[in-house]
């Protein structure tokens, strides 16, 4: 006896599809990652190759059973919102034009466009 076992002809670990939905229940498509070209539902990552610094092929298959489309895609670097503070010798990364990158502003104190139901934490 070598000690190996029996392995049972059944799966070993049973991890199901997980269809992410949103609140109210409609399909996440807009949020999910990769979406199926031909029927638009959202489609998962089987496996990925790192071709270069900045592209990748990605192997996906369709959740959308009628479906069922296998496919691959890239992902590929565009430009940077904020330059890594590291340095990399021979990657040269484009900085995103200044007037497209998102910005995050807080509310001005003197707008009056608030929520008329929202206390003021500041008291203005």
């Amino acid at each position: 006896m070598s000690g190996e076992g029996i392995l049972h002809g059944k799966p070993l670990i049973y991890a199901p599809l997980e269809f992410r939905l949103r609140s109210g229940g409609a399909p996440a498509k807009d949020s999910a990652l990769i979406i199926c070209p031909v029927c638009e539902a959202p489609a998962f990552i089987r496996r990925s190759v790192r071709h270069t610094p900045t592209v990748k092929h990605i192997h996906c298959h369709c959740t959308n059973t009628g479906c069922g489309m296998t496919y691959m895609a890239e992902i590929a670097f565009v430009h940077t919102f904020n330059p890594s503070l590291i340095r990399r010798e021979g990657l040269d990364l484009p900085q995103c034009p200044s007037d497209q990158i998102p910005q995050v502003l807080p509310p001005t104190r003197d707008s009056s466009d608030g929520d008329p139901d929202q206390l003021s934490m500041f008291g203005t």
